[in-house]
């Protein structure tokens, strides 16, 4: 995985779905946009995940990617052998760098 640059926009501190999840999982939440590629997918590893976004904090990453999986912010699956992350509603709001490459990771059925 490599971190890339991605846009906040204002109304993501307004949402009040996502202000009922702890302090934790709202950042956790804009930390795996920098992971995912261009279609808004990564890898669900979550000890990967808190070494690259949290590697100075006691967190535990599976309660909070539940909880965005539980409100509807991620989408949880299994693919080609491989557990991912797809963030819902990904091209809603990202706009990835035209020179970014196309995802080799499979969409959910």
């Amino acid at each position: 995985m490599m971190a890339r640059s991605r846009n906040i926009k204002p109304g993501f501190f307004q949402n009040e779905d996502l202000a009922d999840l702890d302090f934790a999982t709202r950042l956790l939440f804009i930390g795996l946009w920098t992971e995912a590629d261009r279609e808004g997918r990564l890898e669900d590893r979550p000890k990967r995940l808190k070494i690259a976004l949290f590697p100075a904090d006691e967190v535990d990453m599976e309660p909070m990617l539940a909880a965005l999986h539980g409100k509807g912010f991620i989408s949880r699956y299994q693919a080609e052998g491989k557990q991912i992350i797809q963030i819902v509603k990904w091209a809603k709001h990202q706009n990835p760098h035209k020179r970014e490459g196309a995802s080799v990771l499979p969409a959910e059925d």
